[in-house]
Formats: structure tokens, sequence, C-alpha cells
């Protein structure tokens, strides 16, 4: 059921269709006993909305609260990688990605020859039709890739183009078959590729048994990645290189002109730290605004949770947090606060720091488990998915709303039991007061014929005498 006449009603109560004067009666009565029976299941539906309001509020506190440790990270990481970043004088060359190194330095690159390139060979010979004419002299050919060698016993049907394609990408042996149709007289072609680049040995060999011939071209083998770093020759089967310098990520686009250097340097990067420290500031200022809605005379739907009181206490860290060194505090780096609890970037400040000034910050950002980074852990306690205060809080949310739900419906199935017994007992009723009513009149009508018959008048008629 759903609503009723009244306003707060959580339901439509039986339309009572009685038959006796009081019908309409009995239905006030059956409307209002309805709504008496309701109004402990308006209070746990109440309870309900509650926590879902709060559910809301915590929802958006904890992706306010999730963007402040994530900042405080990033200042955590800056500060464990010295704020280095990397830098090419040739990036359409050479290109470099800092991923962990923590001390500057400067490398010279020169003579880049190649850039890994996978292996891709075809067919020396084309053939007159992909599906007919046949590939094998013996039926049987041999892959070989790398140092793995492969054999293909082609089965009835399947020497051909077709299947010794087929054959070959069932093997999984990381290169890829396709036939190439050129046109023309012979104008079909196998073709295999690897599927990663560097130099290699890619040959299909037909009759490995006898006459062993390969019946690929052997003019693209793959090529490694050739260069020389500060004078020593490296050779590497990517384009991406990250195994000679730790931390240091090159990524090779291009051979370099003749007597070319490209310089790549790992240098202290301060606008790393102005955007890391703007992004704090948004993140903060997010979290107080939602934060001081909770209090006040308009409090909100979280007035009162413990929870409230861990994030402000988590806040409170990182504007009283005090370093050692001349760069102790969020202050000397520009940071203010207003008397609103707002926080603001003074770029002109940071600016104005040396170099030494910015070196020295380092230490303050700390990292994922100091300094100002190390605060991101009070964050995470709150906001983890899974084990954080806000998840947990939640859980016990969901669990509460669930029993509810239950008692709601044992509560909406105990009125409605209610109500159509009520119903029954009314409907006798009513018909009971119909019986009455109708015994009634025909008492009255016997009496007014008596009087009529018996004393020569009706009752129910009245008469005016002459005189």
């Amino acid at each position: 059921m759903s609503s009723s006449s009244s306003s707060t009603s959580l339901f439509t109560p039986l339309q009572f269709t009685g038959i006796s004067q009081y019908s309409s009666d009995f239905q006030s009565i059956l409307t209002r006993a309805v709504g008496i029976a309701q109004i402990p299941m308006m209070q746990l539906q109440n309870q309900q909305t509650t926590i879902q309001q709060e559910q809301t509020a915590m929802s958006t506190l904890g992706v306010a609260a999730s963007a402040v440790g994530l900042a405080l990270q990033a200042l955590g990481k800056i500060g464990s990688g010295q704020g280095l970043t990397a830098s090419s004088t040739d990036t359409s060359a050479v290109t470099a990605t800092n991923t962990g190194a923590t001390a500057t330095a400067s490398y010279s690159i020169t003579d880049v020859t190649s850039v890994a390139s996978p292996a891709s060979e075809s067919s020396a010979t084309g053939y007159a039709d992909g599906t007919t004419a046949q590939v094998s002299s013996t039926g049987t050919m041999q892959l070989v890739f790398g140092s793995n060698t492969y054999t293909l016993n082609l089965a009835a049907g399947q020497n051909n183009l077709a299947g010794v394609r087929d054959a070959i990408n069932a093997l999984g042996a990381g290169v890829t078959a396709s036939v190439l149709t050129a046109g023309g007289t012979n104008g079909n072609y196998l073709a295999i590729s690897a599927n990663s680049p560097g130099e290699t040995t890619l040959k299909l060999v037909d009759d490995p048994s006898g006459a062993a011939t390969n019946i690929l071209t052997s003019t693209n083998q793959g090529k490694n990645t050739n260069f020389k770093l500060n004078g020593i020759p490296i050779s590497a089967p990517s384009a991406t290189i990250n195994s000679v310098i730790p931390g240091l990520t090159l990524t090779i686009n291009s051979t370099t002109a003749q007597n070319e250097t490209v310089t790549v340097a790992l240098s202290n990067d301060r606008s790393q730290i102005s955007t890391a420290l703007q992004n704090l500031v948004a993140g903060y200022n997010a979290l107080a605004t939602q934060e001081s809605a909770q209090f006040g005379k308009t409090a909100g739907a979280l007035s009162g949770n413990n929870i409230i009181y861990q994030i402000r206490q988590a806040m409170s860290s990182i504007v009283q947090y005090q370093g050692s060194g001349s760069m102790s505090n969020l202050a000397n780096l520009g940071i203010e606060m207003s008397q609103s609890g707002l926080m603001s970037f003074n770029q002109q400040t940071f600016n104005s720091l040396s170099d030494a000034d910015v070196s020295s910050s380092l230490q303050l950002l700390g990292s994922s488990t100091t300094g100002i980074g190390g605060i991101q852990q009070s964050f995470s306690a709150l906001t983890d998915p899974i084990t954080g205060t806000i998840a947990s809080q939640n859980s016990q949310w969901a669990a509460t709303l669930q029993k509810l739900t239950d008692q709601i419906s044992t509560k909406t199935t105990q009125i409605q039991a209610m109500e159509q017994t009520l119903n029954q007992r009314l409907q006798a009723a009513d018909a009971s007061v119909a019986k009455l009513a109708s015994q009634q009149n025909i008492l009255t009508a016997s009496i007014t014929s008596l009087n009529y018959t018996s004393y020569g008048y009706n009752s129910n008629i009245s008469t005016t005498k002459s005189t």
C-alpha cells in the first residue's frame, strides 16, 4: 500500500464498502487505526533517512579528505625524490623521465645509429593461390625465432599459405603470420612479423631434415637501439631504456645527427613543489569547507560524529607541523592561513626562495612516512576504501539500514494483517447496523399500519381539521 488521506500516512487504507448510514464513520475508524499503527514504522523510516543523509555527507567529506591525502603524498614523493626532473636537449631524439633518481646528474648521449624495431620477413617467392598452391616440398617445416625452433607438420589441406599461416599463429611463438596479396601471377606471399622489437633470427625452413631451405627473405631481422652513453656503447632490444641509469628512463625516438650530443640532465625543479603546494591549498580548502559545515548553528548531518574530529585533527597537523632546519614549516614556503581557517599560497614568497632554501625544503616535505608527506598516513587511515575509518563507519550504517529495512517490512506485514482483520470486523458491524435499521423500518411501518386500521389515522400523515 502507498499513501493515504493523511499526509504522513504510509498506506492507503482499504476502502470501506459499507451499506449502513454509519459506513463513513467506519471508514474513519479504519483510516485512523491504520494511521496510529504506522507511527512506529514512520519512526523507523525517519531513522533510515537520517542515516542516508549521513552517508551522503560522509561520502562528500571522504572525497575531499582523499584529495588532501593525495596532495600530501605528492609532496612526500617530491621530497623523497629530491624534487628532481629529467630534461633533454633534443626531445625529438631522446626523452627522459625521472622514475626514482635521488641525485642531480648529467649524461651525454651520442651516436644513436638505430632505434629498436621488430623483425619482419616475407616469402622470397610468390604463389599463385593462397589456399591451394603447395608451400612445403615435404609437408614438414621449422619456424626459427630467436633461439627457439618450432616444427610444423602440415596435414592434408594445410600445405598452402593459409594453412602455414594458421599453423604458425597457433604456436604462440611471439610472431604473427599473414597472407599478402599483391595481385597478378604468383602474387600471394607469406609474411611473418615479430611481436616485439629487437635483433633476432627469423626463418621458415622447408624440409629441415633434407635440403633445409629458408623460404623467407633475410632483409629485416629486427633492430636493437644502439647508441653511446657517456661514450659507452649501449645496445638494447627496446626503444625504452630503463635498466642502464638507476631511477632514469630513456626513450630513444630517432637517430641523432652526425656529431650531435644530446644532454640528459636530472636537476631540481622548484615548479614541481609550487604546483604540489597549490594542489594542497585547493584540497585543504575544499575539505575545510566541508568540515566546517558540520558545526555551528546549522550543524550538518555529521555533527557529533567522531570522524569529523579526527579529520579536524589531521588538518591541524598539516598547519602546525614543525620540522628542523631553516625551512621548518609550510609558512616558509608561502602557505598562509586566514582567520576563517582557509589556506592560500603566496607565489611571490615562494619565488623569492633561494636555491639553498628550495633544497632545504625537501627535508620538510619528507617522504611517504616522514615530514609533511608523512601526514598522508593520517588521511589514509581515514579514507582507505578497505581499512579506513570512513569505510568502517559506512559498513556499520549499511548494517543498520538493512536492519531497519527488515523491521519496516515486518511492521508492514503486521499492519496489513491488522487492517484486514479490523476491516472484516467493521464490515460485520456495518452489516449488523444495516440489518437493525431495516428491522426498525419494518416495525415502524407495522405500527403505522396498525394505528390506521384500529384508530383511523396515520401517525406519519399530519391532518388539520376545519372549523
